[in-house]
């Protein structure tokens, strides 16, 4: 029978006795009247007392939702403890005082807090730092298993679901010589610890999508960052493991967007698996995009570039995304320190950057680690990039070459003004080696508005001394066109140098064209609306319809170069040339073809009806003296206008 049953029983019957002797002894005493009243008084106070009783116990049972028994707990893992005073006890308190409060009937949502071993000490405290607020005097503790701390009267205590009693639950402990525990004081516990655990659990939960990208499952970047910061104080061997997925892009266009997160989860799965296998410890994170970052601690060198390669490997089983099979390659760089205090975090993600970068350069789907012979090239670049944005910022280096175009009767009509950089104490830069660092490093816009300055400066000039110069084309990097100041800044150029604005065409690359086609669009056509015309550069390799030539202010569309190189071989080149030259004409489009290098290639597009033509074959880029030299030579003839 319950304990508190019990008692209850046990206080009616002593109730009970003491009425029946005092009831004989006074009838032999008083008269039957007085005998009456007395039994009458003491009949209201026993009712009182039995009722506050009755009162009591059930709200107490009301507070813990389950019946309060005694002796109903009985846990393998916390036999009583009979200590030499022979006061058997459960932990540090005896077993006969313990009252349990179920929290809840979730236990899933229990255990997951619970099993956590951070967050059972932070919600005990926090219920008796609440208790002890709300019952000033009385003792609250965290309840030990350890005998020789019995030194709290009142404790909480998270224990453990047995066969009999499913579920955790949370006992309030008392002392077997002290009061019992006030049912009030029991509710508000039960409250209080619920209220703990749910924050606990929001605080986990808010914790989990900090650290973790909501896409893949993955540490987010910040949490994998953070881990190789720990690694760097703790691990005697860190290594970093940077995986970019091949042509993703292109997949991500070909398919669409949730094709493309599905395979960036596939992949994350599959390097998830990989990270499990290992001999050692792997942490594995998102940084952003189809960007993917692994931690390796305490492995060699060599261990961690068979873990690199094995995870290239596992790519290549294809992928099963919107029901089409698709299989991709992943590039990857890595770094490695056996002396992390000799290293920071930053560094070594610098260098597994740099050894990404340049598996990427040299053709992806492979895998590299950087070493010495990487750490000076790196060291080469980056002196390559601080002179060149030195050059930027004090505008010197900077300045053009000039290219000569030609129409079908190979007559010189302008030219285009090709970007170089002599480097100080070196000399002239071939724009393969520094085109892709300015790119890189955030340097192209700045490159392109000193480039834009130096050749409206030099047109100026030269105007001014009564020469001719024909046409120019001028490049614009998407880098410098996605610029805010990009339309005032260009005609400030123009107004200071005092150009015919008819005589420049800005050569736009298509890709560029494609991104923000509204804004962009309005941009180009403030500057058309003066004269400037506007070219597509390496039309024919975008991904879009070429409905946006009806949509942007386009003049002039120039000729990939990868069409031009083998249309005298190529029926296939040959036929888009066609088809391209065909579609300007309808959209009244200049074409210009650029890369003509060989005869046949310039009799070809020549009999389809090509309009401009430029290439080793009719002239090498020029410098300035020279290009000025072979400007005398032009007559009236110019460039075409379009219709």
């Amino acid at each position: 029978m319950p304990g508190s049953s019990r008692q209850l029983l046990r206080r009616i019957a002593i109730i009970a006795v003491i009425i029946g002797l005092l009831g004989f002894g006074l009838r032999r005493v008083f008269p039957a009247d007085a005998v009456l009243v007395v039994f009458g008084v003491m009949l209201a106070t026993a009712a009182f007392w039995l009722q506050a009783t009755v009162t009591r116990l059930r709200r107490l049972t009301s507070a813990t939702r389950t019946p309060l028994l005694r002796d109903r707990l009985r846990r393998s893992t916390f036999e009583p403890v009979v200590h030499e005073d022979g006061d058997a006890r459960h932990g540090l308190l005896s077993e006969k005082v313990r009252r349990s409060l179920r929290l809840r009937d979730d236990e899933a949502a229990v255990l997951e807090l619970i099993a956590a071993d951070t967050d059972t000490p932070i919600v005990l405290r926090s219920i008796t730092q609440l208790l002890a607020n709300q019952f000033p005097g009385v003792q609250f503790r965290v309840a030990s298993l350890n005998p020789a701390e019995s030194t709290a009267d009142r404790a909480w205590l998270i224990a453990e679901p047995t066969a009999n009693d499913r579920g955790w639950v949370l006992e309030a402990v008392i002392d077997p010589k002290a009061e019992e525990l006030d049912p009030e004081v029991i509710s508000l516990g039960s409250d209080l610890a619920r209220l703990a655990l749910d924050k606990a659990r929001s605080r986990r939960s808010l914790r989990y999508l900090a650290d973790h990208d909501p896409l893949t499952g993955l540490l987010s970047r910040r949490a994998v960052l953070e881990v190789l910061d720990t690694a760097m104080h703790m691990a005697q061997q860190v290594g970093l493991v940077y995986i970019d997925v091949d042509h993703f892009k292109t997949i991500n266009d070909r398919l669409g967007h949730q094709a493309g997160d599905d395979l960036l989860s596939e992949i994350a799965q599959r390097l998830r698996e990989e990270a499990a296998n290992a001999d050692f410890e792997v942490r594995v994170g998102r940084l952003g995009g189809d960007e993917y970052l692994a931690v390796v601690t305490r492995a060699t060198d060599d261990q961690m570039d068979a873990f690199a390669q094995q995870l290239a490997f596992s790519m290549r089983a294809p992928f099963s995304l919107a029901g089409v099979t698709v299989s991709t390659s992943l590039s990857v760089g890595s770094s490695f320190t056996n002396v992390p205090e000799d290293t920071s975090a930053a560094e070594l993600l610098r260098e597994a950057d740099v050894a990404l970068y340049q598996v990427k350069r040299n053709g992806r789907n492979a895998y590299r680690r950087f070493d010495e012979e990487l750490r000076s090239w790196s060291r080469q670049q980056q002196e390559l990039e601080d002179d060149l944005a030195l050059s930027i910022s004090n505008r010197s280096g900077i300045h053009a070459h000039f290219q000569p175009q030609f129409n079908a009767d190979r007559t010189l009509i302008g030219f285009e003004a090709l970007g170089r950089w002599y480097r100080q104490g070196v000399g002239l830069v071939p724009p393969g080696q520094f085109i892709g660092v300015a790119v890189d490093r955030g340097l192209m816009a700045d490159f392109d508005h000193e480039l834009f300055a130096h050749v409206t400066k030099t047109l100026g000039q030269i105007h001014r001394d009564g020469r001719t110069f024909g046409d120019v084309s001028v490049n614009v990097s998407a880098e410098r066109l996605e610029r805010a100041d990009f339309v005032d800044s260009t005609l400030n150029l123009l107004r200071e140098s005092s150009i015919d604005p008819t005589t420049l065409i800005l050569e736009i690359t298509e890709s560029s064209l494609l991104r923000d086609l509204e804004e962009r669009g309005q941009r180009l056509e403030a500057l058309r609306s003066i004269g400037v015309r506007i070219a597509v550069d390496d039309f024919g390799t975008g991904y879009s319809s070429l409905s946006y030539l009806r949509r942007l202010p386009v003049d002039i569309v120039k000729l990939d170069k990868e069409f031009v190189s083998d249309i005298d071989t190529s029926d296939e080149s040959r036929a888009i040339v066609r088809a391209i030259l065909e579609l300007a004409r309808a959209l009244d489009l200049i074409v210009v073809a650029e890369g003509v290098e060989r005869e046949a290639q310039f009799t070809i597009l020549r009999e389809l009806g090509c309009d401009v033509f430029q290439g080793f074959l009719l002239g090498r880029p020029l410098k300035l003296e020279d290009a000025t030299e072979a400007a005398k030579t032009l007559t009236t003839v110019t460039f075409p206008k379009a219709s």
